[in-house]
């Protein structure tokens, strides 16, 4: 009887709430958006659209996505991971009737949404108001239709899907095989449906039957981003896929390699294998090319690979149904201990609720800092999404303060773009890649001049040697400008501490815990054997990081103590190990800022 009551659907729906809860949960608990870049750029453009019109043509925003997602997102942030969540329960629930015309039991159904949400790059993308999911319950709903047989439809969705996603090239070329296959030529012009609507937009907005192609955000012939290996997307599969998605996969393939061989053809499903194979590989390869080539803006971005994971799932559950491998009772015992420890591991997870990061932390100090200025005719250029989140300012909305900006040389920008009073808020993250604001090209122009320094507490080698931050500079003519200069010396240096296996923490020289003036530390040190870290806390871990020091290695990192609050920073010994640490130099700098000009 128990055995009759669990196999209905009711359990499979109940574990679909408990997801959807989950993800509301965590919604309102994140601290910042799970992605604080493009998903806010998302959500900026969507909502910017009802008061620029031609933002839904916004080629990067994806045009589609914009039309469908903006009136969620004229409700706030929250109101695009709202729609993301209502795609996320819309492609489950179409995975569950594929499933069940399939005939495959509730049992099997119910992993389904565990599987996707174990995988952190697809909650990311939900929680996180990115295009992923849309494109992932198109695919989901385009694979309905060809199941069904419904090929005029599936032609219909399939051409606005590279308005979705630049991805979406791949299913139309697919979807042109499968039509032609099934012999359903008269269907074959519908494809391009979506791509002669938006062509002819174009034409009215842009002059260009072709913005689709000329006005691409990814022509690029090499990406800015660098470039990784070939292998990238295949080692990284638990970010996307997940361990409980690979073992289903890997058993999927399995089993399908067994329909084949017993010539169980008509179990084969070919045209949905064709399609959902087809996006699932084609998206991994094009990147792996991309990544590899260093083209196509292509950062190596493991989100991306999310997509075509869950028509491939369904495929995967599919193929393993058509074969008994035990008893019904046992294997319904271990699919329900399966799902058990899955959603255990989504209740412990450590991702989320999700919180700022010691960069992000200084653009949430920076942005609250320039609120407070009250600002009236000055422009405030930045890159960084989070910092204008924070701001509450949409930088597509009219009369805006706050210029999203990307120089494509400063000493241009400086000429014809940047007024006096004009402000750059410069992340170390950002704006020496995306924004083309590099520190050496500052230092050319005199005019601008520092108003305010967000100095990170976790200091990392990154390629261009940056201390890891916020600044924010004021252009200012010379003729304006007051002389202000920040007091430099060395409290420290040439000092060796041994530390003692039975002493946990140990103190640097010289180095306080309050400061009567915002002071910046400079520290250059050497551990003589691994295990030792160097630990800020700022206001008992407001703002705490710790660096790993490595054998022999020197390491210079910078740290700013502020007047209002209480900072450490000493020498953290979790490994017991007894060594010596050299202090090469420990030197104070009582930072001194020009005044804002108004």
């Amino acid at each position: 009887m128990l055995q009759r009551v669990l196999n209905t659907t009711f359990l499979k729906y109940s574990v679909l709430v408990f997801c959807l809860v989950w993800l509301v949960y965590f919604m309102l608990k994140n601290e910042i958006p799970t992605d604080p870049g493009d998903g806010i750029m998302h959500f900026f453009i969507a909502q910017g659209s009802w008061h620029q019109p031609e933002l839904f043509l916004h080629h990067w925003g994806k045009p589609f996505f914009i039309l469908i997602s903006s009136p969620f997102a004229q409700f706030g942030f929250n109101g695009m991971v709202v729609f993301n969540i209502l795609l996320f329960t819309s492609t489950v629930l179409i995975a569950f009737r594929i499933l069940s015309q399939k005939g495959v039991n509730n049992w099997l159904q119910l992993l389904f949404p565990l599987i996707l949400l174990s995988a952190h790059d697809t909650t990311e993308t939900i929680l996180g108001g990115l295009t992923e999911p849309f494109f992932n319950f198109s695919l989901m709903l385009a694979l309905l239709l060809l199941v069904e047989k419904r090929f005029f439809w599936l032609a219909i969705l399939v051409s606005f899907m590279p308005f979705m996603r630049s991805e979406g090239q791949l299913p139309i070329v697919l979807t042109v095989f499968l039509l032609l296959i099934n012999k359903s030529y008269k269907n074959i012009p519908f494809v391009f449906t979506g791509f002669v609507i938006y062509a002819l937009v174009g034409l009215l907005v842009y002059h260009d039957f072709w913005w689709y192609f000329t006005r691409s955000a990814y022509n690029m012939g090499n990406s800015m981003y660098g470039q990784g290996t070939w292998d990238h997307y295949l080692i990284s599969y638990e970010h996307y896929l997940g361990n409980p998605g690979l073992l289903v996969f890997v058993a999927g393939i399995c089993c399908m390699t067994a329909v084949l061989i017993k010539k169980r053809w008509k179990e084969f499903e070919l045209n949905a294998w064709f399609f959902s194979y087809g996006i699932f590989a084609g998206v991994i390869v094009l990147h792996s090319y991309f990544w590899a080539t260093g083209q196509n803006g292509s950062a190596g971005l493991t989100r991306i690979a999310t997509q075509g994971v869950p028509v491939v799932l369904v495929m995967s559950l599919f193929y393993i149904s058509r074969f008994s491998w035990v008893k019904p009772v046992i294997g319904s015992s271990f699919i329900f201990m399966c799902a058990g420890l899955m959603a255990f591991s989504l209740v412990k997870t450590t991702n989320y609720p999700k919180k700022a990061s010691a960069l992000e932390h200084q653009l949430i100090a920076a942005a609250d800092f320039m609120k407070e200025q009250q600002l009236t005719n000055q422009k405030v250029y930045y890159h960084y999404p989070l910092f204008s989140f924070r701001y509450g300012e949409n930088p597509f909305q009219p009369d805006r303060k706050l210029i999203h900006y990307s120089f494509a040389d400063l000493d241009t920008s400086m000429k014809y773009t940047l007024k006096p009073g004009d402000f750059i808020v410069r992340d170390s993250h950002f704006g020496p890649m995306e924004a083309n604001v590099q520190l050496k090209d500052v230092k050319r122009h005199p005019e601008l001049v520092i108003v305010k320094e967000f100095v990170s507490s976790e200091q990392l080698n990154d390629a261009l040697n940056e201390i890891e931050g916020v600044i924010i500079y004021q252009y200012i003519p010379l003729k304006k400008q007051v002389k202000v200069q920040a007091v430099k010396k060395e409290i420290a240096a040439n000092k060796v501490l041994h530390i003692k296996a039975n002493e946990e923490f140990t103190s640097l020289p010289a180095v306080t815990e309050f400061y009567s003036t915002e002071t910046k530390l400079w520290v250059n040190l050497v551990a003589k054997a691994n295990g030792l870290k160097i630990v800020y806390d700022y206001n008992n871990k407001e703002d705490y990081s710790f660096v790993e020091l490595k054998a022999n290695q020197a390491i210079e990192n910078s740290y700013l103590f502020k007047t209002a609050g209480k900072g450490k920073l000493y020498i953290w010994n979790p490994d017991k190990v007894e060594t010596d640490l050299i202090v090469n130099s420990i030197q104070e700098e009582q930072v001194a800022y020009h005044p804002i000009i108004k």
